[in-house]
């Protein structure tokens, strides 16, 4: 009989939320011996294999993959401190498989190439002027992107939304074994902070893949000035603002599409406001409830990546794959991908008197 891949054992009890604890109370057996199969020191029996199926819910083939499983190192992560440890496996171990799932889907349908560059900080210059250059290559007109999914996704990268199970976790950016270039974000968050975290995920890709980092360097912030000069480049913001006030961080929401607190911080990096006007508005800000949730009618709407879709239907329409055809691809089973894959958000709500 042929072995399983522990790994895989291992991806399939984490993308479910199970310790080792948990999961053999799930299947009667004890923790030494499913340490051991997910070690790949003791082969797993017919019977346990058909437990870990009926359990953990994904099709015998799942757990016969050869994929590569990305560790932390091989991705990049926005805030990912202060998030529990099962909460952060689980999260790794489901970004995991989208990644393999992706890498299968992509086996049969081409991208357009990407148009990424990479940019050392150290030799080629700032973030910011690496943001500057991103908009000479992809020929952004002045003000503020519009969508900024739609031009990433253009520009050939994967957008994904995805529910991390924790607030914190704003976002991250890979690349497949493949090289193509994948952007993950919380679709919990408001649309203000989404667009921040697609920016900041792109100034990883562009700065931080492929290179080795010095320790003292804080590519977080790197990646924020990156982000910050994207959205709302300097030469173009400061022409715009003649007085500081709330209504005027109103009004540079509603223009620039990113959050109040953003500009009041993009104001201040930039020298534009002194440190005691920079604290009074916070303070305002504060008291007014904005720090926690800005005001509901200067909300952003969140834009919304249509690429995995495309791709998707290249599969129903072109290849005239079923869905079940799509989920024997990908070794889940058809809730899973209905759920991951082909849920759609309505943008409507039922107003009940």
């Amino acid at each position: 009989m042929r072995e399983i891949n522990s790994k895989m054992l291992v991806l399939a009890r984490e993308a479910r939320g199970y310790t080792q604890k948990e999961l053999c109370e799930l299947l009667g057996i004890t923790q030494g011996s499913l340490s051991k199969m997910e070690k790949g020191i003791q082969t797993a029996s017919v019977e346990n294999i058909d437990k870990f199926c009926n359990i953990l819910k994904y099709p015998k083939s799942f757990f016969y993959q050869q994929d590569n499983i990305y560790n932390p190192d091989l991705i990049y992560y926005r805030r990912r401190i202060a998030v529990k440890k099962k909460i952060l496996l689980k999260a790794e171990a489901k970004l995991n498989i989208v990644r393999i799932n992706i890498e299968k889907l992509l086996s049969s349908v081409e991208l357009p190439e990407d148009n990424l560059f990479q940019w050392d900080v150290e030799k080629n210059g700032t973030p910011e002027e690496a943001a500057i250059t991103l908009r000479q290559q992809w020929k952004i007109p002045k003000g503020r992107i519009d969508d900024l999914v739609k031009l990433i996704e253009d520009n050939g990268i994967i957008v994904i939304p995805f529910d991390f199970g924790a607030d914190k976790f704003d976002g991250l950016s890979m690349f497949t074994t493949n090289n193509e270039p994948l952007i993950f974000y919380n679709n919990n968050m408001p649309g203000d902070r989404q667009r921040l975290t697609i920016a900041h995920e792109l100034g990883h890709l562009i700065m931080h893949f492929g290179r080795i980092i010095d320790i003292e360097r804080d590519v977080e912030k790197e990646a924020m000035k990156f982000a910050s000069e994207l959205l709302v480049p300097e030469k173009e913001f400061k022409s715009t603002i003649v007085s500081f006030d709330l209504r005027t961080l109103a009004n540079l929401k509603l223009y620039w599409r990113v959050s109040m607190g953003s500009l009041l911080y993009r104001c201040k990096a930039l020298n534009m406001i002194t440190d005691n006007q920079y604290r009074y508005l916070w303070q305002q800000m504060s008291m007014l409830g904005y720090k926690t949730k800005e005001p509901k009618e200067l909300e952003v709407i969140s834009e919304s990546p249509t690429l995995l879709t495309e791709i998707l239907e290249q599969y129903t329409d072109e290849l005239e794959y079923s869905k079940s055809d799509i989920a024997g691809l990908l070794n889940i089973n058809e809730d899973d991908l209905q759920q991951m894959y082909f849920r759609k958000e309505s943008r409507f709500k039922i107003i009940r008197n």
